[in-house]
């Protein structure tokens, strides 16, 4: 008969079945995060559809994302709170669930009004909000620092994952069959996604988490708490106007390859695609290189991708009609590679300054900011095309990206944890 456990050997083996499940936990965080970014990246794939059915302009259709993204800053820092207090398990559950019925809604009753397909993708938007701070706080809570640039790496890979395979497919099934149709299958996916979050995964303690953590704060506690982390917020400037870039060339990329460029919509969908997939990659390995090679000094890394991504911006405005595709595939490739990897880098620099009583809701409340910036700068970049050029466009979000990382000079060097 084998003796019992001592004490000893026991918290042995209770840190071993953690640090086990901590990589099931990252799985199910990955698949999440996939199904998640199918649905609400689907809405940018789907946008030059909507402005083919309801006869739109530019600045017009980009009212689609900034519905959505509406939806994202009127629940992001309560769902925070709500996943702080009540944890993760069950609120992302419930509400990617509500996200994909919100997009069945959309197909089911918008097909001949606007105004009802932008109240629909609002109230995805809403339901969206949770998956963001509920993912950064389960890596916080099983990962210790050591492996939380990586673990957030892969995590957010999953974004640009869900984001490709919304281009390879949605495009496809709203040409032959619908964009409703392409809408209830990234719905589905929704759903699915979040039925296998709620029956898998558990707000357990791991190694990265402290145990027995206070209350969460509340808003008015939460942002007096901020607005005394001084180095945090040239890093929220900084997240603004990389998404305010991400999300605006998400937007109308498509439509600007087709109109100026001449490129066919599936294979511009393709090069889309092939973004995404590079910036799975980036948002892997860029979070590791920088915290291998320089260790503490994420902000550094931040600044340089965001220079980068304003060349590469300046190559594809300056890019006539009927280029070669292997400079499209370059460019988008650069764009892949520092557009959608620099996000790991931001959201670990943004998770560990946090309070620790309150990850989620400052990740909350920081994505709220983005979310503002996702929702006008769209708009905005519509209506500078509608009013002057594309090239006006361009080079407004070439500024906004150069200011961003300038900024970031200022910023403390925090020690490697």
């Amino acid at each position: 008969m084998n003796a019992p456990l001592i004490p000893a050997d026991a918290d042995r083996a209770s840190l071993s079945r953690a640090e086990r499940y901590r990589w099931v936990v990252l799985g199910i965080a990955v698949t999440a995060q996939t199904a998640a970014s199918m649905v609400s990246l689907g809405v940018y794939v789907l946008v030059p559809f909507w402005q083919s059915a309801y006869h739109l302009s530019q600045a017009s259709v980009a009212l689609a994302v900034s519905a959505m993204n509406v939806g994202q800053i009127l629940s992001m820092v309560r769902l925070g709170l709500a996943i702080d207090r009540y944890g993760e398990r069950r609120v992302v559950a419930l509400t990617m669930v509500a996200m994909g019925l919100a997009a069945f809604g959309a197909a089911a009753f918008a097909s001949d009004s606007y105004l009802v397909l932008l109240l629909f993708l609002a109230a995805l938007g809403a339901c969206n909000a949770s998956v963001q701070p509920g993912g950064a706080r389960a890596i916080l809570r099983w990962f210790p620092p050591r492996l939380r640039g990586m673990a957030t790496g892969v995590r957010q890979a999953g974004l640009p994952l869900g984001a490709a395979l919304a281009a390879v497919t949605l495009p496809a099934l709203a040409v032959k069959l619908g964009w409703p149709v392409a809408v209830c299958v990234a719905g589905g996916v929704g759903i699915a996604g979040g039925a296998l979050f709620g029956i898998f995964y558990r707000d357990g303690t791991g190694q990265g988490a402290s145990a027995a953590p206070s209350a969460p704060p509340g808003f008015r506690e939460l942002t007096g708490m901020l607005a005394k982390v001084s180095a945090l917020w040239p890093v929220l400037v900084a997240g603004a106007a990389m998404v305010s870039f991400q999300y605006t060339f998400f937007t109308h990329v498509l439509i600007f390859l087709t109109s100026r460029l001449e490129v066919p919509i599936v294979t511009a969908a393709f090069f889309f695609a092939l973004a995404q997939g590079v910036g799975i990659a980036g948002r892997i390995a860029l979070a590791w290189i920088s915290d291998h090679l320089w260790p503490g000094r994420r902000t550094r890394s931040l600044k340089w991708t965001m220079f980068a991504c304003a060349l590469a911006v300046v190559a594809l405005m300056l890019l006539p009609a009927r280029s070669p595709d292997w400079l499209l595939v370059t460019i988008f490739a650069v764009l892949g590679l520092f557009g959608i990897g620099w996000y790991p880098l931001w959201l670990v620099e943004v998770a560990e300054m946090a309070p620790q009583t309150a990850v989620a809701s400052t990740i909350g409340f920081a994505m709220t900011l983005n979310m503002i910036a996702i929702t006008l700068m769209p708009l905005v970049f519509g209506l500078v095309v509608d009013s002057s050029n594309y090239h006006a466009a361009w080079t407004l979000l070439v500024a906004i990206l150069v200011l961003g990382a300038v900024q970031l000079r200022g910023s403390a060097i925090r020690p490697a944890g």
